[in-house]
């Protein structure tokens, strides 16, 4: 199998030192049954130490993340609500009409939340951030599994690289516990090639079963389009290795696979989603028939479409100088196989052909999966949360090639003069400084997003711990289902971070803004408190009754918004360099209506300079930054007014907002 040869399988500095060449060439000494137990051991030490690392990043993330899309809010964490408390949001992907969310996978989420709310005994914020936490322990696991087959498979390097640029990249550090199918089908591919990974058997189907059960359980647990991501291990088992010998047996291996796979995952997810819709469904098929073959007026595209170079961009901001080795990985092998054709080297008998062939199939699915999303008009960041990992792996590859092109060149300057260990110093310089740089712009990544955009979360934590209880206690009365404090939402319907942000008695509303599409509306709800035990009991009726109003199409349904005069609190967005219009008026200037709770910082995106919005720099920083360009010569300057604006950014409020005499009118 392809390993790196620069690793471990070195040649001592004595044998170096006799050859002109710099080539990593492979050991030969034999391993005696005790090197081969201190190397399992030494093995499962980094692993444990690299779970441990993936943890610590990712439960960062559980609780200090920002929920980026209302998608993640009103079709996954409002679902669970309902199943755990007995009313939530629906959308109408869950409308029995047309069926195209699974119920079986909100209902494995909310079984884990069902645990956490009596640990926590009712406290909805907790239980969400636990749900979170448990993402991250998941991610961590599978994340641990990506690096042992990459370290194992493709050498111990390049298994370091991936790990850096994992820990420390801002795309992974988003999607790793955010509640989508996407981040649940980047779990399962990274566990699926944890066995991808591994060398193509003729006599086993070992490697190729396991990969397409867990690619599998992705798609048709998850989103059914992340199975594009396994057709290049498929292709593969065809045609890599011995291609002609016993074909038969490799599509027989493959049919059996997916036929296997199918009955296990396919079987219990549509019997489950027929015991909540109480109609047979295959809904992963109904995901495709919508999407794919939905008609004129519907599909995704209705939603909004971008540039063919969104996701370009989106690489580059969350994986700054990382995605742009991913995308010369391959053009990058082809460089090797001219200048450095050693550098790749196989312990199979197959040679060095195989071995770049081997590789070649681990950087194909990244290539795939973008090139085929990127042809799609409608583009979504969460569309690429599948092959972030594998932007990872791809960097990480390249590079190790371009270390190898590097030390070609240096050993070219030093006109073969035996090898000096001076330029192993600069090699390792020079892949320091290329994660130096690709992590401290993450990390100024991730802090723009929390620093720029937590007012929301911040406000609802506000508004369940601190204004509902201090309000319940001066004016002592009780909420309840026949008597709700009614919450309003207006232009900011989409930030909503779900009714685990909501204390029970307290019900959201929609004010009309100047949004013109479908806005969720509430499941059909029974909910009764038990006399004796003043337990509340519901029944989930409305995952399979149909209710009016809604359709396939994105029209907009007006029974969704209510008279404000209905509201006790409005939580809304003031900026000062917008117009207002109609719809959207600034309720925080209408005091004689609404007294100012508490209102925190929000970075107002479409006024501030772009660069500075995206990543994170004090203020001070930012100064020394344009005094440090103001320094370069006027021809090196193409924009004199973007580096003039660099560090300048425009701010909002984020407000809660209390209606005066409150309780007279609506609770007394």
């Amino acid at each position: 199998m392809p390993k790196e040869q620069g690793s471990n399988g070195l040649r001592s500095r004595a044998a170096r030192s006799s050859t002109s060449t710099s080539k990593d060439v492979p050991e030969t000494r034999t391993r005696t049954n005790s090197s081969k137990s201190t190397k399992v051991n030494a093995s499962s030490t980094w692993s444990g130490k690299a779970f441990i690392a993936f943890l610590i990043v990712r439960l960062t993330a559980a609780f200090f993340s920002n929920i980026a899309d209302c998608d993640e809010v009103f079709n996954y964490w409002e679902p669970t609500h309902y199943l755990q408390y007995g009313y939530g949001m629906q959308t109408w992907e869950y409308s029995p009409e047309y069926a195209i969310r699974s119920w079986a996978y909100i209902k494995l989420h909310a079984i884990i939340g069902g645990i956490f709310d009596f640990v926590f005994n009712h406290d909805k914020i907790k239980v969400f951030y636990a749900i979170r936490a448990t993402f991250a322990v998941v991610c961590a696991l599978s994340e641990s599994m990506f690096y042992i087959a990459a370290s194992s498979h493709l050498g111990p390097r390049v298994g370091r690289y991936l790990i850096i640029a994992m820990l420390f990249s801002a795309g992974m550090w988003n999607s790793s516990t955010a509640y989508l199918p996407s981040t649940f089908t980047m779990y399962t591919t990274m566990v699926a090639f944890f066995y991808a990974l591994m060398p193509v058997s003729t006599t086993s189907g070992r490697r190729v079963h396991r990969t397409i059960f867990w690619v599998g359980l992705g798609s048709l647990l998850g989103w059914p389009f992340s199975a594009a991501v396994g057709i290049p291990a498929a292709f593969e088992e065809l045609v890599l290795r011995n291609a002609l010998k016993k074909p038969f047996e490799r599509i027989r291996r493959l049919i059996l696979g997916v036929t296997t796979s199918l009955c296990i995952i396919l079987i219990p997810l549509a019997l489950v989603d027929y015991y909540f819709y109480k109609k047979f469904h295959i809904v992963p098929w109904n995901i495709i028939a919508y999407n794919v073959f939905g008609g004129k007026d519907r599909g995704p595209d209705i939603y909004g479409t971008e540039p063919w170079h969104f996701y370009i961009i989106n690489g580059l901001l969350n994986f700054n100088i990382l995605f742009i080795m991913a995308l010369i990985s391959l053009p990058g092998l082809l460089v090797t196989v001219l200048v450095d054709n050693q550098r790749i080297s196989s312990s199979s008998t197959a040679g060095s052909v195989y071995a770049y062939s081997y590789l070649s199939f681990r950087l194909v699915p990244f290539y795939a999966w973008l090139l085929i999303f990127t042809a799609q008009p409608h583009k979504e960041e969460r569309f690429l949360f599948v092959i972030y990992p594998l932007v990872c792996l791809n960097a990480a590859i390249a590079i190790f090639l371009v270390r190898g092109w590097v030390d070609k060149f240096l050993l070219a300057l030093s006109k073969n003069i035996p090898y000096d260990i001076n330029r192993r110093c600069y090699l390792n310089l020079f892949i320091l400084t290329i994660f130096l740089i690709s992590g401290v712009t993450s990390i100024s990544r991730v802090f723009a997003l929390y620093f720029h955009y937590n007012a929301p979360m911040t406000i609802y934590r506000h508004f369940y711990y601190v204004e509902i209880p201090l309000q319940v206690e001066t004016h002592k009365f009780q909420m309840n289902l026949n008597n709700p404090i009614n919450l309003c939402i207006g232009k900011e319907w989409y930030r909503f971070p779900s009714h685990y942000f909501l204390p029970d008695g307290v019900r959201l509303r929609f004010l009309k803004s100047d949004f013109s599409g479908q806005l969720p509306k509430y499941f059909l709800e029974d909910m009764q408190i038990d006399p004796g035990s003043g337990k509340m009991h519901y029944k989930h009726d409305g995952t399979w009754m149909i209710q009016d109003g809604f359709n396939d199409v994105n029209m907009e349904e007006m029974d969704r918004y209510v008279d404000i005069e209905q509201c006790d609190y409005i939580i809304d967005l003031e900026m000062n360099h917008t117009q207002v219009s109609t719809n959207e008026p600034r309720y925080v200037t209408q005091i004689e209506k609404w007294n100012e709770v508490i209102c925190k910082p929000f970075l107002d995106a479409a006024n501030s300079d772009r660069f500075s919005r995206a990543f994170y720099l004090p203020p001070q920083l930012w100064q020394k930054v344009k005094m440090m360009i103001s320094y370069l010569p006027v021809q090196m300057i193409n924009n004199n007014a973007a580096v003039n604006n660099l560090g300048s950014l425009k701010w909002g409020d984020y407000c809660l907002l209390r209606k005066r005499r409150f309780y007279k009118n609506s609770l007394t």
